[in-house]
This record gives structure tokens, C-alpha cells and sequence, in this order.
């Protein structure tokens, strides 16, 4: 009998990393789908966006399809030489935008259209974010470093 507990028990464990391989490699997959961007989540990385969002917390971003879709007052994310910024539009131009992250005293340098990965996916007014799960992408990245 307890042989059999055993067996129950390693299949259980097995059964159970599955689901979560299955869930780690699928989520990532699935959100680029639904919010139809290469680039779906991302870790925020600095107070610039205080108090909106915080340092380690995890954002969806929604793709974007043109600048028709960009609205003075949201929050996008654009590629830059060192990676990605996340900052809120204060002004839109004819083949530009400009961002600045609410915490900072000065505006971004304009960014083309094309540099537009999306916006951070909100709830009414807000940033959707979950707190402190970015903590984890920026672990990795650090000992990836």
C-alpha cells in the first residue's frame, strides 16, 4: 500500500509541474494574442511614474494600431537604446509624442509613432498593476547581468 501512495503522490507532482510549465510558458503566449503585442507585461523599473505606479510593479500592455489609438493622459510604452520606457503622453504631434513619467521634472525627447509598443492596459481611470510581482523580473534580470 504504501507503494501505491507513492506512486499517487510522484503523479500528483508531476501532474502539478506540468500545470504550472504549462502556465509560466502559456500566459506569456496567450497575452501576446489578447492584447495583440509582441510585448505584453512588463516589470516597472523606477519611481518615474510615481504615484501611478511604483517601482516592481507588473503591468499589461496593450498593442496599439497608430497614433489614433494614443490619448493625451495615457500611459505607453516605447522602445528606447537602453530598452523600454513607460511614461505618461503630454503632447501629441503630427509624427510624435511626447511623454514625461509623472515623478520627473522635465518631458521626455519627442518619440516617432513607430517607437510605440502600446499602453498600459487600465480599469476606468487607473493602471491595471500588481504590485510587487515585478520584483521578480527584476531579479532576473539582475542575475542575468
Amino acid at each position: 500500500m504504501k507503494i501505491n501512495q507513492k506512486v499517487k503522490s510522484a503523479i500528483g507532482w508531476i501532474v502539478y509541474l506540468a500545470i504550472l510549465v504549462a502556465l509560466v510558458y502559456g500566459i506569456p503566449k496567450v497575452l501576446v494574442r489578447v492584447l495583440d503585442t509582441d510585448y505584453p507585461m512588463a516589470s516597472i523599473t523606477s519611481d518615474s511614474m510615481w504615484p501611478a505606479l511604483k517601482e516592481g510593479d507588473f503591468v499589461l500592455i496593450k498593442g496599439i494600431d497608430g497614433k489614433g489609438e494614443i490619448a493625451m493622459g495615457d500611459i505607453i510604452v516605447y522602445k528606447n537604446p537602453k530598452g523600454f520606457t513607460i511614461h505618461r503622453v503630454i503632447k501629441i504631434n503630427e509624427g510624435t509624442v511626447v511623454t514625461k513619467g509623472d515623478a520627473n521634472n522635465v518631458e521626455d525627447k519627442p518619440v516617432g509613432y513607430e517607437e510605440v509598443v502600446g499602453k498600459v492596459v487600465t480599469i476606468g481611470e487607473k493602471p491595471f498593476r500588481i504590485p510587487f510581482l515585478g520584483k521578480i523580473g527584476l531579479l532576473i534580470n539582475k542575475v542575468n547581468i
